[in-house]
């Protein structure tokens, strides 16, 4: 606990010791946790690079809020988060439950991977196609 309370003071640190304009670095954050909660799993890191070329905004600002945001840690409430409210607005109903989820991922394999993922990322990935 106190390694991870010293690297997120360390992250922070970064962000304020960052020798740019303020615009550039609010811009940055936003950017990075805007990107954090889209569900890229895994390419989060990198998009957020591309799009602070892209921007010209603080690349360092970016990838640390997008890095303190989505982490192992925060990453399983980032999506079933999005999977509630993509249900709610398309009104699936489904009695998906953390320990539902968790017999599914005990009985998933290669033959019915798809069509018990694509149940799931349905309304995940509404969510995320609404805010653009």
């Amino acid at each position: 606990m106190k390694r991870m309370w010293r690297w997120f003071k360390e992250s922070f640190l970064k962000i304020a010791r960052i020798d740019s304009t303020p615009v550039k670095i609010a811009v940055g954050i936003g950017l990075g946790a805007f990107i954090a909660i889209f569900p890229i799993i895994g390419f989060q890191f990198l998009t957020g690079l591309f799009l602070s070329i892209i921007f010209r905004v603080n690349k360092i600002a970016v990838v640390v809020t997008t890095q303190l945001v989505c982490n192992p840690l925060t990453l399983p409430f980032i999506i079933y988060l999005d999977f509630k409210v993509g249900e709610k607005i398309l009104k699936y109903n489904s009695s998906l439950t953390i320990q539902s989820i968790r017999l599914l991922l005990k009985e998933i394999n290669f033959r019915n991977s798809f069509s018990v993922l694509g149940n799931i990322a349905k309304p995940t990935f509404f969510v995320h196609m609404m805010e653009w």
